[in-house]
């Protein structure tokens, strides 16, 4: 799942490369207004109806049909209010184009909703090869779409079609691998509505909460600036987003066979979280030391000035890969009113940083309220996954010690490199920043498997490498 969530945020970032060479920042900077409203509208209206599926022990028709039945409502519910929204959201923001672009870009979340809901069995199985095929066949479907139609058109509408097909695509597939013939029904809706009833809340504040900085910068910057801010933001994104994306469904039906064992669930929740953290630590370390050159090699020239915007947002990122698996582990616990505080709580914060941030420093401030804001919300769920685990702030805290140490020394090591490659140009550059790369990455997996050494190996994401690693040794 965690490769299939990479290979489809790969094929985003291949896709922007692209169009950043093809279209205007101005041009991203009108899809980014338009996509903030929909991404909002699309969690605030998501309905999580794998998971209900998911915990049941024995699951029958009439529970895919009433899954349907509300996916097939929330689609609908979805696009109308985008269309009502359109019109009002363009006059606002005094451009004419974002109706139609909003109403384009309203039709692949409301078409997703339908997805088959057979799909869940093999969630519930632990197999993952199907929802696989259908993330990258709908993916590999939308980034030819979105490339094809901007070299013939050299289009805005380029970055609407990408995830329009995505979508299409991707739901059709589903019904492929899990076939189904959708049946209209709400027997089970009582259910059902135990369960999503706190995802509603939950959803519209995490929405609101992520959504925030682009809307509010929207106001009050040109919208170029905000063309290079969300082409940061969405490099920045996708490391966060992958993961959370791609373990929630596994880690929802682990937790779930894990039930009530206490020792179990410490022990899963401590190896999702050290193994998030460890990974994507080091992506966003590579993104905030190398910021510059990587700009410089992949953008056109007009694209430097989003390079302090990456770099700052790869920083204010890291606190966010904290707590990742909590969210899973409260929907097996089926404990959604904990989500719907987190959310709730980390909204309040992440807010007001956010207006004062730029009221004090302009988008430099945005940034970092953005990093005390997933600061705040990863120390609210560590309180919260106490309650769910009964594991201490204290072990939550010595599992982060590892990565967050390496981390410190790669910076230093990559700042010491940087310093010299960014003079180069070219074939210099590149192989500069490869070298850079490489070196940082090296010495941060180092100082981990160090400090896991000198801490007596315990178990974790380490001993699980090594013992794949001599496993795969073995079977040659």
């Amino acid at each position: 799942m965690l490769f299939a969530r990479l290979v489809v945020r790969g094929s985003d970032f291949i896709v922007l490369l692209v169009l950043a060479r093809l279209l205007r920042p101005e041009d991203f900077g009108l899809v980014t207004i338009a996509m903030a409203i929909v991404t909002i509208l699309d969690v605030v209206t998501d309905l999580p109806l794998t998971t209900p599926l998911v915990r049941l022990d024995k699951v029958e028709d009439r529970h895919f049909n009433t899954a349907f039945t509300l996916g097939l409502l929330r689609g609908t519910v979805l696009f109308a209010i985008v269309a009502l929204l359109a019109y009002p959201v363009a006059a606002f923001y005094d451009d004419p184009r974002l109706a139609p672009l909003l109403l384009v870009l309203g039709i692949g979340p409301a078409v997703r909703a339908m997805m088959s809901p057979k799909m869940s069995a093999f969630f519930k199985s632990l197999l993952f090869r199907q929802a696989f095929i259908m993330d990258v066949g709908g993916k590999s479907l939308g980034v030819v779409a979105a490339i094809t139609f901007g070299l013939l058109t050299q289009s805005y509408w380029a970055l609407a079609v990408s995830p329009l097909v995505t979508r299409v695509s991707a739901v059709s597939l589903s019904y492929w691998l899990a076939p189904y013939r959708p049946r209209l029904s709400l027997s089970e809706f009582r259910y059902f509505w135990a369960f999503l009833g706190w995802m509603f809340p939950a959803q519209f504040t995490v929405a609101i909460g992520w959504q925030f900085d682009r809307l509010f910068l929207g106001t009050f910057i040109p919208t170029a600036t905000l063309g290079l801010y969300g082409v940061a933001a969405n490099l920045t994104g996708i490391v966060e987003q992958s993961v959370r994306t791609s373990v929630n469904a596994p880690l929802v039906s682990s937790f779930v066979i894990a039930g009530k064992d206490r020792d179990r669930l410490r022990r899963g929740y401590t190896l999702a979280d050290t193994a998030i953290l460890t990974m994507g630590l080091l992506a966003y370390l590579l993104t905030a030391v190398f910021a510059e050159p990587f700009v410089a090699l992949a953008f056109s020239s007009e694209w430097q000035a989003a390079a302090p915007f990456l770099q700052l947002l790869a920083i204010a990122m890291m606190p966010a890969l904290v707590r990742i698996p909590f969210r899973a582990l409260a929907m097996a616990a089926g404990r959604t009113d904990l989500v719907f505080f987190v959310a709730a709580l980390a909204l309040a914060i992440r807010v007001p940083a956010i207006a004062f941030g730029f009221a004090f420093a302009g988008i430099e401030g945005v940034i970092a309220g953005i990093g005390f804001g997933n600061l705040a919300n990863a120390v609210i769920a560590m309180v919260f996954v106490r309650t769910l685990t009964g594991m201490s702030a204290a072990a939550q805290l010595r599992s982060m010690l590892r990565p967050v140490v390496a981390t410190l020394v790669g910076a230093g090591i990559g700042w010491t490199i940087l310093r010299l490659i960014v003079p180069s140009e070219g074939l210099a550059l590149f192989g500069g920043l490869l070298f850079g790369t490489l070196a940082v990455s090296l010495a941060y997996l180092g100082t981990v498997f160090l400090l896991w050494r000198l801490a007596g190996s315990p178990a974790g994401i380490e001993k699980k490498a090594i013992g794949l690693v001599a496993d795969r040794l073995r079977r040659r």
